[in-house]
């Protein structure tokens, strides 16, 4: 089963949002790492868009690579942005007329929403986004709460609501797609780094059963 992760944005090219020195980039990579690891554990073959800062701020590479690996599932992993501080919540999204990717996007706004940590904003259709309009397999982005929320960055930016938001993702990946005979390969995620820079634009990962 193979699972294709693409953290939005880019790095210095295209960090995305910001608030309070922190960048939606680098959040939105720390995140998709933890679910990475965690599903590569249990035997998936995760595929990241990317895995470190990377050069351009193009959207149809992400679909482009999930299309050509055939992924069996996409998900798309972002922090949402407001000029208002006083906006926060989770939301997530999937093409219209979509079914897969509504059941899937539903699954994860449900697993979200269930850690009670923001306000749930629900599920949306979104006909423009290259990375949900492009993939061939079922796809959903999901914004995982506002930066420029002291209440929702307080959560994004500590190790352990990362990692929470991750196992979010992670059991919805794996209650719609289970392995046979998954196998748990245990190790301290907390403790792997991702690299700081990659020389093409997806990588798999470098932990449990996948090597580079």
């Amino acid at each position: 089963m193979r699972i294709c992760l693409d953290p939005g944005h880019s790095g210095p090219v295209e960090p995305g949002a910001c608030a309070a020195g922190f960048t939606e980039a680098a959040l939105n990579l720390a995140i998709a790492f933890q679910a990475g690891g965690q599903l590569a554990a249990k035997g998936y073959d995760v595929i990241y868009t990317r895995s470190g800062d990377i050069d351009t701020d193009g959207l149809e590479f992400r679909a482009v690579i999930a299309n050509e690996i055939k992924a069996d599932l996409f998900i798309s992993i972002h922090c949402n942005a407001a000029a208002s501080a006083e906006a926060y919540g989770v939301e997530t999204y999937h093409y219209p007329n979509s079914a897969e990717g509504r059941r899937l996007a539903g699954c994860i706004q449900r697993e979200l929403a269930a850690l009670n940590y923001t306000r749930d904003r629900g599920v949306k259709e979104n006909g423009n986004l290259a990375v949900l309009r492009l993939t061939d397999m079922p796809a959903a982005l999901v914004e995982c709460g506002f930066i420029t929320s002291e209440h929702d960055r307080a959560v994004l930016v500590t190790d352990e609501g990362q990692q929470r938001i991750a196992q979010a993702i992670v059991s919805v990946t794996r209650n719609l797609f289970p392995l046979t005979g998954e196998t748990d390969k245990s190790y301290n995620i907390n403790r792997q780094q991702p690299p700081k820079k990659i020389n093409s634009l997806f990588q798999k990962h470098p932990f449990g059963n996948i090597s580079l």
